[in-house]
């Protein structure tokens, strides 16, 4: 899995150990700075004064990370982990592998499993059952749950004093002889055992909290270290989604657990003691209080065993949801493009439903188990007074008072067993959940044999080889695989699209389940993935990932990567955050960061998957040359490409076919020997001929292009230097600000707007009413029985026997109804409270424009969805209703979740039929006038002033380097970014007159990464269920993929796993292609649409594309030129401006334009081959 998939970790895991993680993360804490719990002495931590110095920096301001100590070493997850590794392996027979705090020192997703890894072996986690697990969390937490234990036995003891002595002291003040002299002895005996009862609770629930944040940091750690070894089948039955739950809520309701562990043999202890006091005042009838207790116990367990599978149903309906939601965020980008996203959240709330019919189900039935204990108490009380009545115990006031004080201290427990019972239900369910998530399969440690670096002279090698990524398949992945690697070798892997291409480095890398074959690797590895992955965080954290700064070899690494010129260019340099993903980076910029990760991590072997399609011609024939036939001179590569011209510097080309090496040689050697290579060679010199074909008209030259590009070159400068960031501000500069937190007190309003969310507040009264009627009746019926039972037997009572009984049961039959009504009341009003709450967040966050999503990292959205939607659903209605428990704590997660209740939304997604022609756009002219584009408004412009005319029904390519603006000016086009100055005009309209879906559903686009999303071909093609089978099918033959769908035993249903990753790259991109020729916009957008296909398929893919859409407006950005050369005109951008616009055989003409040397620049290195 990759260790930034689906966004479950907020913060970037870039460092390798500890200290690097203190420096990076805590730069501005003191290094000797200690922690503060570490150097208290007794007195100091009895009386908790320790936490002074931080109260004391939280009360002159807003504290901050830095201000916060660190924690002591014992409760850091460098020191506990191991521990509870070795106990989990103990236990359940596992290896042990990787008993450390899990860290990431690799490349990318896939060198996390080659590079050494982190943990795990072959199989999976075999024999871990929820019992093991539960036990071996126990076992590394045992001193706290000792502690706490002995904590919450001296708190208990001392919280039963009182009622034990009250009958004694009532004796006392009567002027009973007996304890004439012994009142002060009583006081000081009251006094004593409050301060224990306190003193002890305060440590109990210290101490329960930091047992409850060490078994998360067990559990977050383990399941990390376990996404980092799954196998590629276990990755597809789990997503990104599902793991944000088990690592979110499933792992946080664990750590609260603690909070309820000791109430397992609390409960008993309580009771007997009760049961002790009674007898003590009462006699036999506390027997009756024993029956009624167990009665109560009795009744609890069907409506347990229906909490438990309420809740199970509950959360694996919320795994779905989640597993949707976290696909949705990460292209959310897409579905704006394409006008979906209200489609999609549909789905959302289609799923909501699902999960909150079992959330009412769930709700309701605990609602029946408080009203049940509520109601106990006040039944265990009527029950043993009505035994004395029968067994003629006489009921004195010293007597009542006693058992009243009993009954309230016994309250505790019988109140808090609905939470104990329900709690235990949720843990059980989390437990079963990870458990089961821990025993899935991982990467076999066997399927490739790693050897030291220096034990041989062979790097790699695979014999008698197959492969697939699903082994119950009759057609493997990749079959009859025999080559060898020597040391310091370049080999190149080329072929057409979904070839196996890709398969063959990762089944060295041991990701494909081997069928057969023997696998060898000598050294490290470092992989660059054809699609970047990039965490959130500085570039420079991206590129050292975990490394020490070595600032000679990071220069060197910088220039091998062209990347100096853009950091230059971006405001903070390599201290820039970027976004998650990447978003705020070009693709090719993107890309270079990854290889320049790859670079300084100076590695054995190299593996790259066609990582230059995604840069400009230029920037990639300078990577090839700095990069691979540089720096890496006298490594091991193995790199796959689409891109011929770089196939003749290899010593070794293996061409792939169907899943087999149908060539294998030399350039030279392979060119005339098969048909294979002869046809991917051919498709490029085809290419290049046409390229001779324009050049050789052209004999004539124009100034224009040399004229703006030298305005050009003065307005960059000017612009550079007036670009300069203040330090200080660097911060409010960034893309990705932090996360905004309430400060102070939680304002009225927070209450006031959970309070009234549902139903206008209209139940707040009545809620309020029930709770007060109980509150009076529960007293009521206190007073009536201390006020009608005698002080002694000699004293005549007020009122008989009968009556005293009668009146107290009246009086506990409406508390208890009280309770009833409070409790249903406040389950329907906080079920309907959550549900407007989902509805509201969700609905603003897919309206919310992706200026929100570029600057929020998903995780952070994830979590709102997820652990926040949890509390809002099961935990707040309860803590409402027990006023006094933590509500401001707990309120706390709505003030957060307001904030994304009240994210600013995109413009309106229509602006009515009536406004806009239904035939619209009829010509397809795109006329821009002086667009200026920026991403916010603290950040510098992207685009600075483009005018210019696209011509209806004409083809415009689009060039420049990397970095230059091209993508922005396209999501201008789309609106996803508005133009700060500016406008765009279609066919006489004003774009930003109109609505988002009025615009994007009347355009096309292939976007730059290919998206595919969970479901079937038929939804991936039509996920709005617009067209007919024949339509699709005719669209899929278009695309070039008509004959491999056919193949598939579920024709168009055949499915689509998480971004479809089951299809490759290429094919995505052709699925991309398919469903704009179903669409046939009169605008088309081809943002470097054919980056990952062989110059064959690119082919094809244009050839189609001229006869789809011959009169429509077709705008391309391509970094392969032969993609632009047929244009009708050619745009060329350079640092957000226009340098060039004209014609291709004009601009040609002239040999000083800069598109004229970049086809230079192609033909020269493409004629090298």
């Amino acid at each position: 899995m990759s260790p930034g998939g689906g966004a479950p970790l907020q913060e970037p895991l870039l460092n390798g150990d500890e200290n690097n993680a203190a420096e990076s993360r805590y730069a501005s804490v003191p290094q000797s700075a200690s922690s503060l719990f570490t150097n208290a002495g007794f007195l100091s931590v009895l009386t908790f004064s320790w936490m002074g110095p931080l109260l004391s920096v939280g009360h002159k301001k807003t504290l901050e990370l830095k201000d916060v100590p660190p924690l002591d070493s014992r409760d850091s997850v460098n020191s506990v982990f191991p521990t509870f590794k070795a106990k989990l392996d103990s236990l359940t027979g596992g290896g042990g592998g990787g008993a450390t705090a899990p860290n990431i020192s690799s490349t990318s997703s896939k060198s996390a499993a080659s590079g050494g890894g982190s943990g795990g072996g072959g199989g999976g986690g075999g024999g871990i059952t929820t019992f093991k697990l539960a036990k071996a969390l126990v076992l590394s937490s045992w001193d706290q749950v000792l502690l706490t234990a002995v904590y919450a036995l001296v708190n208990n003891l001392a919280s039963y004093v009182g009622p034990y002595l009250i009958s004694y002291f009532v004796e006392y003040l009567n002027g009973n002889n007996k304890f004439a002299n012994k009142g002060h002895l009583l006081v000081v005996a009251f006094v004593v055992s409050k301060l224990l009862e306190g003193l002890s609770q305060r440590h109990w629930f210290f101490r329960l909290q930091q047992a409850g944040i060490r078994v998360r940091a067990f559990l977050v750690s383990i399941i990390y270290q376990k996404g980092l070894t799954l196998s590629s089948q276990s990755r597809q039955s789990r997503t990104s989604g599902e793991i944000v739950n088990i690592m979110s809520v499933d792992a946080d309701r664990i750590g609260l657990f603690s909070w309820y562990m000791h109430d397992l043999w609390l409960v008993p202890v309580q009771v007997t003691l009760a049961l002790l006091i009674l007898y003590s005042t009462l006699g036999l009838a506390s027997l009756a209080a024993l029956g009624a207790t167990i009665v109560i116990m009795i009744a609890n367990i069907p409506l347990g065993k229906m909490e438990e599978r309420f809740q199970e149903k509950m959360m694996e309906s919320k795994d779905v949801r989640m597993k949707a939601m976290s696909e949705i965020l990460r292209n959310m980008r897409i579905l704006k493009l394409q006008g979906w996203e209200m489609k999609f959240l549909s789905r959302i709330i289609e799923l909501r439903k699902t999960e909150t019919n079992w959330l009412r189900k769930y709700v309701y039935t605990s609602a029946m188990v408080t009203f049940v204990f509520w109601g106990a108490p006040t039944f265990v009380a009527v029950v043993t007074f009505g035994a004395c009545m029968m067994l003629g115990i006489p009921l004195e006031s010293g007597k009542v008072l006693s058992s009243l004080a009993t009954f309230r201290v016994l309250q505790e427990p019988i109140y808090t067993l609905p939470d104990v019972i329900s709690m235990i239900i949720q843990t059980k369910v989390s437990l079963d959940r990870i458990s089961s998530f821990l025993c899935l399969g991982d990467l076999p440690t066997d399927a490739v044999e790693k050897l030291p670096s220096d034990s041989s002279d062979v790097a790699i090698e695979v014999r008698n080889g197959s492969f697939s990524w699903d082994p119950s398949s009759q057609v493997p992945t990749l079959t009859d695989l025999n080559f060898r690697v020597l040391k310091g070798m370049r080999v190149a892997v080329c072929g057409t699209v979904g070839s196996g291409k890709s398969s063959l480095l990762s089944c060295t890398l041991g990701e494909v389940p081997k069928l057969c074959g023997d696998v060898k690797m000598c050294g490290s590895t470092a992989y660059v993935a054809q699609s970047p992955w990039i965490q959130s965080g500085k570039i420079q954290e991206n590129i050292l990932f975990g490394k020490e700064m070595d600032g000679e070899k990071y220069e060197k690494v910088l220039e091998a990567c062209s990347l100096k010129k853009d950091l230059e260019i971006l405001p903070f340099g390599d201290q820039t955050v970027i976004g998650e993903r990447g978003i705020n980076l070009s693709g090719g910029q993107k890309q270079r960061i990854q290889i320049a990760r790859a670079l300084y991590q100076d590695a054995d072997v190299y593996l790259f998957d066609d990582p230059f399609s995604a840069v400009d011609a230029h920037t990639g024939s300078h990577l090839f040359k700095e990069c691979l036939l540089g720096f890496l001179a006298s490594k091991t590569v193995l790199y796959v490409t689409h891109q011929v011209e770089f196939l003749p510097s290899a010593d070794l080309i293996l061409v792939m076919k169907d899943g087999k090496i149908a060539q294998a040689g030399k350039y030279g050697e392979i060119l005339d020997s098969g048909t294979e290579f002869m046809e991917l060679v051919g498709a490029h010199k085809d290419a290049l001929a046409a390229l001779d074909s324009m050049q050789l008209t052209t004999d004539t030259s124009s100034s224009k292009a040399e004229i703006i590009s030298g305005e050009v070159q003065k307005i960059d400068k000017k612009d550079v230097q007036n670009g300069k960031v203040d330090e200080g501000a660097q911060q409010k500069g960034q893309l990705v600000q932090e996360e905004e937190r309430e400060k102070g007190k939680v304002g009225f309003w927070v209450y006031w707007k959970y309070m009234t969310t549902a139903y206008s507040g209209a139940f707040v009264p009545l809620i309020l009413l029930a709770q007060i009627l109980f509150q009076a009746l529960q007293i009521g019926s206190n007073y009536w029985m201390a006020w009608a039972a005698p002080v002694s037997e000699d004293v005549e009572p007020p009122v008989s026997g009968s009556v005293l009984i009668y009146v107290y049961v009246a009086l506990a039959l409406g508390s208890s109804l009280c309770i009833l009504v409070r409790a249903l009341l406040l389950v329907t009003a906080g079920y309907k409270t959550a549900t407007i709450l989902f509805n509201k967040m969700h609905t603003r966050i897919f309206r919310a424009s992706m200026s929100f999503f570029d600057s929020t990292p998903s995780g952070r959205i994830l979590s709102r969805a997820s652990t926040d939607q949890n509390e809002v659903d099961t935990n707040i209605p309860n803590r409402v209703g027990a006023f006094a428990f933590s509500v401001i704590q707990l309120l706390g997660i709505i003030a957060v979740m307001s904030q994304y209740t009240s994210i600013p939304s995109e413009p309106p997604l229509t602006m009515g039929e009536d406004r806009l022609n239904h035939h619209w756009p009829s010509k397809g002219e795109v006329e821009l006038r002086d667009i200026q584009v920026r991403y916010a408004p603290h950040l510098p412009f992207v685009l600075r002033g483009l005018t210019c005319t696209f011509p209806g029904g004409m083809k415009t390519g689009i060039v420049g380097r990397t970095g230059s603006g091209k993508s922005t000016l396209i999501q201008a086009l789309f609106r996803i970014v508005d133009p700060t100055v500016g406008q765009i005009i279609i066919d006489g309209i004003d774009i930003c007159t109109i609505g988002l879906h009025d615009l994007r559903s009347r355009l096309s686009i292939i976007p730059q990464d290919p998206t595919m999303f969970e479901g079937t071909v038929r939804t991936n093609l039509d996920p709005l269920q617009e067209y007919t089978d024949e339509q699709i099918w005719e669209a899929l033959d278009s695309c070039q993929l008509g004959e491999e769908v056919r193949k598939k035993e579920l024709k168009l249903d055949s499915p689509v796993t998480e971004n479809g990753e089951n299809w490759s790259v290429g094919q995505r991109q052709l699925v991309c292609l398919g469903r704009v020729i179903l669409k046939k916009s009169k605008v088309l957008v081809l943002d470097e649409a054919t980056a990952s296909v062989d110059t064959a398929t690119d082919s094809l893919i244009q050839k189609t594309l001229r006869q789809q859409f011959s009169e429509s407006t077709v705008i391309t950005i391509a970094h392969r030129i032969t993609s632009v050369l047929d244009s009708d005109m050619v745009l060329l951008l350079e640092n957000g401006l226009i340098v060039e616009h004209d014609t291709p055989t004009r601009l040609l003409e002239n040999k000083s334009s800069l598109f004229s040397k970049l086809v230079s620049e192609y033909t020269m290195r493409s004629t090298y081959s």
